[in-house]
């Protein structure tokens, strides 16, 4: 097998890098596995850092989206640990989760599983989303698009309008450069990084800026507030972090109201939801939908995702394996790889058949 036209701009290691992780305790005991104790205190903020280890079970988030019926379909960009999916699949959707690290994507398979939800996760890169067009009613994600170099925020967002159904629209979070917080107090990355393809820095834009990128490839721009006096701080906070940390979640839950009464305050806000719609309505691709919900409604298996799912070299159909090791664009003669039940859809990771 040969390596095909790697992109030289791209950290493949990514792909199957590992946390440090700290030995887990004699006598550890909680209906969270240790790995994802450590993976909640790496991706919910720091204020989870003082949780690791005393998390009894699983903390439960409300996605901030109405509740859905019917097969709407949910991606969730950067699926971590798996809380939006859980979360996505308790508001109705069929949960779908993207991440680089196929470390973060078993753990997710993980939480679902152990949460009794049905979802999919799959190893992909956020600037080339290798998935079919016009088929999520929703995309997600939640303080990981921030990490991406701006080059790679018009990629994505490109590929999101194609991969958005007619309906569907994007709920995605952001920090908000004119946040009181993020003026004073962040230490930010210097130019030289923020302007690195490979950092994962967090870049910061004004509403003004985000309003720019994404009118080139969505519709009905808006944004409200999310956060203050931090960019990932949420209302479930208070229910499982540390005592001092309450009082911060406290603070900023009691500035987000002021919002709703207060003329302008959301341009105050550190944390932003950004909503937007599909520019182009196309058709949803029925044949491939219809292939993955007689699968999914069957019995479920994450390669049940296969018919969701394109070649991210060259856009065409996958098809499985015999031995399910492997994902085969059979036209362009290339294949990826499947580990544990995961497609690992990332260019870089394309081979010759």
């Amino acid at each position: 097998m040969t390596t095909l036209n790697i992109n030289e701009d791209f950290n493949r290691s990514k792909i199957y890098e590992k946390m440090d992780y700290a030995p887990e305790p004699a006598g550890y005991s909680s209906n969270i596995p240790w790995i994802v104790q450590q993976q909640i205190a790496a991706t919910n903020g720091i204020h989870y850092v003082d949780r690791i280890g005393k998390l009894k079970d699983y903390p439960i988030f409300e996605l901030p989206v109405p509740a859905v019926s019917g097969d709407k379909l949910m991606l969730d960009i950067g699926n971590g640990w798996g809380r939006w999916l859980v979360a996505g699949a308790n508001k109705g959707y069929i949960p779908v989760g993207l991440d680089i690290r196929l470390e973060f994507c078993r753990t997710a398979l993980k939480s679902l599983q152990l949460q009794g939800k049905k979802g999919y996760s799959v190893v992909g890169d956020l600037e080339n989303l290798p998935f079919k067009d016009n088929i999520f009613d929703l995309v997600w994600s939640f303080s990981v698009i921030q990490h991406t170099h701006y080059q790679r925020l018009n990629n994505c967002l490109e590929h999101v309008n194609r991969i958005l159904h007619r309906e569907g629209f994007t709920y995605l979070e952001f920090p908000n450069k004119n946040g009181i917080h993020n003026r004073f107090g962040p230490v930010k990355a210097s130019a030289h990084e923020v302007d690195d393809i490979n950092s994962w820095c967090v870049r910061y834009y004004t509403p003004k800026e985000y309003k720019a990128v994404f009118d080139k490839y969505l519709d009905g721009f808006s944004y409200d507030n999310h956060s203050f006096l931090g960019i990932g701080v949420l209302k479930e906070d208070l229910k499982y972090v540390s005592t001092k940390n309450k009082v911060l979640s406290l603070a900023s839950l009691v500035l987000s109201a002021l919002t709703h009464v207060v003329p302008g305050m959301k341009n105050l806000s550190d944390s932003l939801y950004i909503r937007s719609s599909k520019k182009e309505k196309q058709p949803a691709d029925k044949d491939s939908l219809s292939l993955f919900l007689q699968s999914h409604h069957r019995q479920w298996d994450n390669l049940n995702v296969v018919p969701l799912l394109r070649c991210p070299k060259f856009g065409g159909d996958l098809t499985l394996s015999t031995d399910r090791k492997k994902l085969l664009a059979l036209e362009a003669g290339i294949a990826y790889p499947v580990e544990c039940g995961i497609p690992i859809l990332v260019k870089s990771e394309a081979r010759a058949m």
